[in-house]
């Protein structure tokens, strides 16, 4: 079964779409990933700063999407790290929304972030999805003292 691929190449492809669409204001998504690349580059923030980290997460995330989507296609290997990578960008990407949810920017936001948003939840599925005749364990996230 090919679910997992599929998902990822769907995840390409809205990933690729909404970079082309208006994501923040007047703002396109490759506008807003110049704007997170200064800020990684620490053109218009202070490195180390509480900013720096943010933006500069939203570029790495973008940078790394490649990468995790390839991954879907040439391995099997370090599974459960590929799906909590990939679920710490969903959650990252999804803080924008949850940062301007209660205030007036709200109506900044525009479709192709929402693409954007989609693109990293597709991610997520491809990486989580279980082929069949894999183990039903649980992906633990931390030992349990006892």
């Amino acid at each position: 079964m090919k679910t997992p691929r599929n998902l990822g190449l769907v995840a390409v492809v809205v990933f690729v779409i909404s970079h082309f669409l208006p994501a923040y204001g007047d703002g396109s998504g490759f506008a807003c990933f110049g704007v997170c690349w200064d800020a990684l580059l620490g053109h218009d923030t202070e490195i180390l700063s509480g900013g720096w980290f943010y933006y500069s997460g939203f570029a790495i995330a973008n940078i790394l999407f490649t990468g995790l989507v390839v991954a879907l296609f040439v391995t099997k290997k370090s599974r459960r790290l590929r799906s909590v990578v990939s679920i710490v960008f969903f959650l990252h990407v999804l803080s924008w929304l949850v940062l301007h949810a209660f205030q007036p920017q709200i109506t900044e936001i525009k479709i192709g972030y929402y693409l954007w948003l989609s693109a990293y939840g597709l991610l997520v599925a491809g990486h989580l999805w279980k082929r069949p005749g894999e183990s039903l364990e649980s992906i633990p996230l931390a030992r349990s003292v006892g």
